[in-house]
């Protein structure tokens, strides 16, 4: 009975995680509905703010209508060829691709289906355009000149790929309808090498290029530096000489913000171009290629391109990083000043503080002095008027020997009232 129980649970999904088929299905959520060769494909890369997600899923929805765009993929396919639209972080991607014989013009022809006209009034900008075309299993190579009319053969990067299953060409290069263009010979691609192949050059061009919009701003950013550096050298060069400290403070919390502001607007293009080119490092990897006398690469020519860009984009990074610390060093060495000077300031004020209570103590013991005369001289003339009626002839030479002792009496009072105040008073 338990067994049966445990059966049914896992039949009817009573075990499983939320997230099991969500999960299962992401490793294959990609790939490329390509099932065979020869086949002829292009594809666009659309830049779409994220303000404009909601027209685009309109937009989608008018050639798939029985298909949900919010699951960020939507396929149409059949026999002969069809389409898909993915949408990424950033970018979407418009797949068009033909099954059949490729021909002398290798599936370079235009083609009213592979045009972008159907794409008119897509949201977003167009980033990128690529043709790729692959040939039937085992087919012969192509010839010079059929493959001249379409690729600069001087010029073109040309190697083996998946351990020799393929023989690609390409010069990375514009051509009629905004697009690059890619041929493959399929030597020997079994199963879904097809779809990975072509998924795989795709990848490496799209990231590739998203990769270098980071580069003009990386150039722009350090013609900025210059002048910055220069100012933060200025601005150290007036606080080692003495300047007033509140401008010196001003400067420098001006050039502060500027860099602040600097790296808030480069922050997500900094993390997208390092992911950017990590990911095209990762798919040339996955190429597995071999060298064709005569040609680069596909890893040979990306990195003799990319690599110099990617280094100033870190270059630029770096020292937009050192200048925010030196700031911050510089604005430490201001707050010492400050600090010091407050320091200094308030030293003054004790002394002055001090000799003023020197001061006040003086006049202090001079009052307390005047008081204790004064205090006697009331309490004789009291003792007067009390012994003048009762003592006529010695009330004068009684009142003279009552002085000191009166006075004692009273400075004695005074003395012992003052250090109960005192006492109380701690």
């Amino acid at each position: 009975m338990i067994r049966q129980r445990r059966d049914e649970d896992e039949m009817d999904g009573g075990r499983d995680h939320p997230l099991r088929v969500t999960l299962s299905e992401l490793m294959h959520l990609r790939a490329l509905p390509l099932d065979r060769a020869p086949v002829r494909l292009r594809q666009w890369v659309y830049l779409v703010e994220p303000d404009a997600r909601m027209a685009e899923a309109g937009f989608v929805s008018l050639f798939a209508p029985g298909q949900d765009p919010a699951l960020g993929r939507v396929v149409v396919a059949n026999e002969d060829g069809g389409w898909l639209w993915e949408r990424h972080q950033e970018f979407s991607t418009w797949t068009w691709f033909a099954y059949g014989p490729l021909g002398r013009d290798l599936g370079f022809q235009p083609q009213p289906e592979a045009s972008a006209f159907w794409l008119d009034g897509a949201p977003g900008q167009v980033f990128r355009g690529v043709e790729i075309s692959v040939s039937a299993p085992g087919a012969e190579p192509p010839s010079e000149t059929d493959l001249g009319g379409h690729i600069d053969l001087a010029r073109c990067v040309s190697c083996e790929v998946f351990d020799g299953a393929a023989r690609i060409w390409t010069d990375f290069r514009l051509r009629e309808g905004g697009t690059g263009r890619i041929h493959v010979r399929n030597v020997s691609l079994a199963n879904d090498e097809v779809s990975r192949l072509v998924q795989t050059l795709l990848e490496i061009g799209n990231y590739r290029k998203l990769a270098l919009i980071g580069f003009p701003p990386a150039r722009e950013l350090l013609a900025w530096l210059d002048g910055a550096e220069a100012r933060l050298a200025a601005i150290t060069n007036g606080l080692a000489a003495g300047e007033d400290s509140q401008s010196v403070l001003d400067y420098l919390l001006a050039l502060s913000a500027e860099v602040e502001l600097r790296a808030a607007k480069s922050r997500f293009r900094r993390g997208a171009t390092e992911s950017y080119h990590r990911l095209t490092l990762d798919r040339m990897e996955a190429l597995r290629e071999r060298r064709v006398p005569g040609h680069s690469t596909m890893s040979e020519f990306i990195a003799r391109r990319l690599l110099p860009a990617m280094r100033t984009r870190e270059a630029a990074d770096r020292r937009l990083d050192d200048l925010s610390l030196r700031i911050a060093r510089s604005g430490d060495l201001l707050r010492t000043k400050l600090g010091l000077a407050q320091d200094r300031q308030n030293q003054e004020t004790l002394r002055g503080m001090d000799a003023s209570l020197q001061l006040q103590t003086k006049l202090q013991g001079l009052v307390e002095g005047l008081s204790i005369f004064a205090v006697g001289y009331y309490v004789l003339g009291l003792l007067g008027y009390l012994l003048k009626p009762w003592l006529h002839g010695v009330a004068e030479l009684l009142m003279s020997g009552l002085v000191p002792l009166v006075l004692i009496a009273v400075a004695a009072s005074l003395h012992r009232r003052k250090k109960r105040l005192i006492d109380g008073a701690h």
